[in-house]
């Protein structure tokens, strides 16, 4: 066989590289150098699912990516223009709209004086491998997700189990000094603590109808082990959701449990009244605590006060705590269902 002459070869440049470009699975642009699009060999135009190549040629290579992509693809370019070499991963959908992900290669193409003629940019198509990337990060997040749910789960039933505990001892103390027998304290504390297994079902058993803002004090309060204690006046009949039911036992059950460390709970003469107003779509609850003798403002707010200010708040209603003569007086809002 003979050698291909120079001069040959020189005749067949063109046909060879269009050939050797249609060989590439890559979608492999010629652009000029302020990014118009010049040539796509055709394995390109195939996975662009582009039909009549003369529709694209001259328009700007910028205008077949998403908004968000373009300030990459420009700065691509850019950078092509002036000689340095750039890639990305980013994705960008075909023409008939099919989501596809591609790992980009942007370089100059320069004549022998350094001047950079065309700039051309490679494109393989990565779905597959970044759909498995992504779905192992998928997997990874929702691991890492469950995990800390499951670490905030038992911190929160670390500390509800501790406050429980503080709760039920102060019950067995109140009880102690209201019974004539020990066994007459035992069956009292037995349904005290019977009412606060009653109370964990009440916020986790599904319900068909809301329960209304008086009967889930009721439950609330007649769960805690010390709602007897507590004199309910007038409650708006308004009906609360879920979250507002689980809203108004984390309020109560802290003011309970507060009141019951160092309150007017404490005492055989404290007092405590609890009532509630309607406001539009709030129901704006008041906690009124008199321990029965004078009582000094504390110098420092505990994190529980502090919580229930926080949790306590909706809307532009903010929950408050304030303190009167012989002890805490406590604000707490809750969103109401129509």
């Amino acid at each position: 066989m003979s050698a291909i002459s120079v001069k040959q070869l020189a005749g067949e440049t063109d046909l060879l590289l269009a050939a050797i470009l249609d060989q590439s699975q890559d979608c492999i642009k010629l652009l000029s150098p302020s990014g118009e699009i010049e040539y796509m060999n055709e394995n390109g135009r195939r996975v662009m699912a582009i039909e009549n190549f003369a529709d694209i040629v001259g328009q700007h290579w910028s205008n077949f990516w998403p908004e968000e992509t373009r300030k990459t693809i420009n700065t691509s370019i850019d950078k092509a223009r002036r000689g340095q070499q750039s890639r990305f991963e980013a994705l960008c959908p075909t023409l008939d709209g099919t989501p596809t992900w591609w790992d980009v290669s942007v370089g100059p193409v320069c004549d022998t004086a350094g001047k950079v003629r065309h700039i051309l940019a490679t494109s393989r198509d990565v779905t597959d491998y970044m759909t498995r990337r992504l779905s192992e990060q998928l997997r990874r997040e929702e691991a890492e997700q469950h995990a800390e749910f499951s670490e905030s789960v038992a911190r929160e039933m670390r500390h509800r189990l501790k406050n429980q505990l503080a709760v039920v001892g102060s019950v067995a103390k109140l009880l102690s000094r209201h019974s004539e027998t020990a066994e007459e304290m035992q069956i009292k504390l037995e349904r005290k603590i019977s009412a606060l297994a009653k109370a964990q079902d009440m916020l986790t058993v599904h319900r068909d109808e809301p329960v209304t803002a008086s009967a889930a004090i009721e439950q609330v309060l007649g769960a805690s082990g010390a709602g007897e204690a507590i004199e309910v006046l007038e409650i708006p009949e308004v009906r609360l959701g879920d979250d507002g039911v689980q809203q108004l036992a984390l309020m109560l059950g802290e003011l309970q449990t507060n009141s019951l460390k160092y309150g007017a709970l404490r005492r055989d003469k404290g007092k405590i009244t609890l009532s509630a107003t309607r406001e539009d779509r709030t129901l704006c609850v008041h906690w009124h605590e008199d321990i029965g003798e004078p009582l000094a403002k504390p110098e420092h707010v505990g994190a529980g006060m502090t919580l229930l200010q926080r949790l306590g708040s909706t809307g532009s209603h903010r929950g408050k705590v304030e303190w009167h003569s012989t002890g805490p007086a406590a604000t707490f809002y809750l969103r109401t269902l129509p």
